[in-house]
């Protein structure tokens, strides 16, 4: 799919703001760095140029004379998720390609972490930026825009059609897979255990597993329980078992579909300390195919994503952007894929 190329405007300099507010480029700069030296009435004239301007300092000394520096952002939703590491490395060995230098920033699934860092990537004057928005509000990458910085949102595909290059999975595909493999094993009460709906990838998931349970002729009204907990970390995960088991045996959901791999491990981590085992008790399907999944006992069931071939493909996109005049706005879609370990087993009345 491809789109017109998006519009972008150069970088305003310090020279455009002096010209605006009627004086040097020092007097600006005086503002900028030494602000007790300018008066008071002059001051607030350069400030208001400033803002009229959305001016961004450039506070990176090693910027190139095209404005441009020779490194590019990369902001994840939460550092600490392995999967990460390896979007980390596809984007930093495509990126090596191009003698860019890859920095990694961390939203921690907050829109305000994200604001800045977004802002910080502009003042830096980085080269481009590969970014996993925090949720369907696109204002920041736009700002990016507006400030003539190139990105690409990464596994946030139908968020940025039609304004952005984009790189994602298929992920309603990945929910009816594991929705397919539960009701295959004959499990009939399922709880999809989440991060916030905000999160496209979320949705699309827990609405592949509705679709799942529809095609198989049941109610996924009747069928499917959600218990969405604040963020999609381990943490998390094993504090919502009490959640999970809400309800006694007889309401107790003979599986789990766990929005990553993250939640999952959590959460069997803490079934074990309740007393119930995995997949005797419960079965437990994850998502993401993190490098733990294999490690732990029982092994865990879950939805592959093409992690390095997806970092790689977003810098492939960036890299076109910043180099080529003629470039035209892509999607790539990749399709997951369900592995099946021992955290799944088919259901004992």
């Amino acid at each position: 799919m491809s789109t017109r190329p998006r519009s972008t405007r150069p970088s305003v300099g310090i020279t455009e703001v002096a010209r605006h507010a009627g004086v040097s480029p020092g007097t600006v700069s005086n503002v900028l760095n030494r602000p007790e030296r300018v008066a008071e009435a002059t001051r607030a004239r350069v400030e208001a140029a400033i803002a009229e301007l959305d001016y961004v300092r450039n506070s990176s000394g090693s910027s190139l004379r095209s404005g441009r520096s020779g490194s590019v952002g990369l902001l994840v939703l939460d550092v600490t998720n392995p999967f990460f590491t390896e979007v980390a490395r596809g984007v930093e060995d495509e990126a090596a390609g191009a003698g860019l230098a890859v920095v990694l920033l961390n939203s921690a699934e907050a829109q305000d972490r994200q604001r800045r860092n977004v802002r910080l990537l502009a003042e830096q004057r980085a080269a481009g930026a590969v970014v996993m928005p925090v949720d369907d509000d696109l204002s920041d990458l736009l700002w990016l825009s507006h400030q003539g910085t190139s990105w690409v949102a990464l596994d946030r595909g139908d968020v940025a059609e039609g304004v952005g290059c984009s790189v994602s999975v298929d992920n309603h595909a990945g929910g009816l897979a594991a929705g397919r493999h539960l009701i295959g094993l004959g499990h009939e009460r399922v709880t999809f255990l989440t991060g916030p709906f905000a999160i496209e990838q979320v949705r699309r998931r827990h609405q592949g597993l509705l679709d799942a349970f529809t095609e198989s002729g049941m109610d996924p009204g009747a069928h499917v329980r959600v218990v969405e907990q604040p963020l999609l970390n381990p943490q998390q995960g094993e504090r919502a078992v009490d959640a999970v088991l809400a309800g006694g045996p007889r309401q107790r959901p003979q599986a789990v579909f766990c929005a990553n791999d993250q939640l999952a491990l959590g959460l069997m981590k803490g079934l074990g300390r309740r007393g119930l085992r995995v997949p005797d008790d419960i079965s437990v399907v994850g998502y993401d195919n993190v490098d733990l999944a294999d490690l732990v006992h029982p092994g865990l069931t879950t939805v592959a994503q093409p992690k390095y071939d997806l970092g790689r493909a977003a810098m492939r996109l960036l890299r076109s952007e910043l180099d080529d005049p003629g470039h035209r706005h892509e999607r790539v879609l990749f399709t997951p894929e369900l592995v099946v370990r021992g955290s799944t087993a088919a259901y004992r009345s």
